[in-house]
């Protein structure tokens, strides 16, 4: 018997392999075009699957516009008015810290610190501090949300843009998209529930 199973084995060369290979992964191809939910479970357990994800959402839909290299958020909507007030002097060591310096900075001999450019004012019922470099942002502040309590100890702009789009400083981590995605589902399974265009 010990044989036979040698002389099988010795036998089995990569033609055969792949014949048989074939076989399995074609009917399992054509069971899932014939019946779509065959290896899919509840739809109501994965938030991936198309219809209602695995709680009811809230929202229908998101818009999320992450702004890379648009203007600083100090210019925007993170009125810091101490800033101009302080401009021109140097950055103190308490602010800074141990943080290493960037390949740009690493020659300088001064950090002086730059107030805002633009003027702020408040505007809706929730009083959010936008510039005026935001004017149609202003007039519907009250149905944003303006997320100004995220930080990173990150130097490079890299690291830092992947460390707020997933949580970590390295990539191929879920990023907010494939969450928001977790959390309102999907409407079609022909169609990705989400895409990033880059500029």
């Amino acid at each position: 018997m010990q044989k036979d199973f040698l002389e099988h084995g010795l036998n089995f060369n990569r033609r055969r392999f792949l014949s048989r290979l074939s076989l399995g992964l074609g009917s399992a191809a054509l069971g899932s075009l014939l019946v779509p939910d065959l290896f899919s479970g509840d739809s109501a357990d994965s938030g991936f699957a198309p219809g209602i994800p695995h709680f009811a959402p809230k929202a229908k839909r998101v818009i999320y516009l992450f702004q890379n290299g648009a203007p600083s958020q100090l210019e925007l909507f993170d009125y810091k008015p101490k800033l101009r007030d302080l401009a021109g002097q140097d950055l103190p060591s308490s602010v800074r810290g141990n943080q290493r310096l960037t390949g740009m900075t690493a020659n300088q001999k001064s950090f002086p610190m730059v107030g805002s450019f633009a003027n702020f004012k408040q505007y809706g019922e929730s009083r959010n501090w936008i510039s005026d470099m935001l004017p149609y942002t202003a007039k519907v502040v009250d149905d944003i949300c303006i997320i100004r309590s995220m930080h990173t100890e990150a130097i490079n702009h890299d690291p830092a843009l992947t460390f707020f789009q997933t949580g970590a400083q390295q990539g191929n981590r879920p990023s907010m998209g494939s969450w928001l995605s977790y959390g309102l589902g999907s409407e079609n399974k022909n169609l990705p529930s989400f895409t990033v265009l880059l500029s």
